[in-house]
């Protein structure tokens, strides 16, 4: 099942257990499969701009990222819609890449937080981390700006051949990176845009705590923690929802 928004397809799933299935069902594919986690500003920007919307419909599972989405989606549709946070995500393509005993590459972050982040993978279910790209400086366009960067991160991919690349460079970036690089590596299977979440893994950024999380209320966590972050929020929940519900060609 799913619905659109702003053009944007976005699936919807009820449990972790059709997620593993379909997670499954793409390492076992021979081809690269895309997942991608629209939230209200990518949506939004999405809104705004006619190529990143395609590059979004080009995924093989959009999940909801988002209180304002699932909501949304929930009144539009008259049935509970799930949301979908992309380090929950993320965090269960570890773990069944741990259980299948297959190599995964963390690309973007800073060293130091691609570092920690892989380096806590590997401790907690050794896994096999590589990282990519930490510290290169990626366009909008999704290539690295310096030529050498760029085929220092593609080099580095190849050599390790992982099954699983997460793409830490925040929207649109990632996407994009992904768009761009989904057919350069033939051991991959699964792409996914995590946005901060090597920066959560690595302990440099505080994940809002479960009953934040349970209530929807993420947002405001965020808020309380960085401040500056007003605009975007007000966006996110005020701007978001009006626009998307009054959006009757979807």
């Amino acid at each position: 099942m799913s619905s659109v928004i702003f053009g944007v397809r976005l699936d919807e799933l009820a449990s972790v257990e059709q997620l593993r299935g379909i997670a499954t069902g793409f390492l076992d594919g021979d081809r690269t499969f895309r997942i991608f986690t629209p939230n209200p500003e990518i949506l939004l920007h999405a809104r705004e701009d006619t190529d990143y919307a395609d590059v979004l419909r080009s995924a093989d599972l959009a999940l909801p990222d988002g209180t304002g989405v699932a909501i949304v989606q929930t009144l539009r549709s008259a049935r509970s819609v799930r949301r979908w946070p992309g380090v929950e995500i993320a965090a269960l393509l570890l773990r069944l890449a741990a259980e299948r005993v297959e190599t995964v590459a963390f690309v973007g972050g800073t060293p130091e937080v691609a570092e920690r982040s892989a380096a806590r993978w590997r401790a907690l279910a050794g896994l096999k981390v590589v990282t990519a790209g930490a510290g290169a400086t990626i366009g909008e366009d999704g290539l690295a700006r310096l030529a050498d960067e760029e085929d220092e991160i593609v080099e580095a991919i190849r050599s390790a051949a992982p099954t699983i690349v997460l793409v830490g460079l925040g929207a649109p970036k990632q996407e994009r990176w992904i768009e761009r690089h989904a057919d350069a590596f033939p051991s991959v299977r699964i792409m996914i845009g995590v946005g901060g979440a090597f920066d959560m893994w690595a302990g440099s950024k505080r994940r809002a705590p479960h009953a934040f999380r349970t209530l929807g209320l993420e947002w405001l966590w965020r808020l309380a923690l960085e401040p500056r972050r007003l605009p975007r929020i007000l966006r996110a929940t005020v701007v978001f929802p009006v626009l998307a519900l009054f959006d009757r060609a979807g």
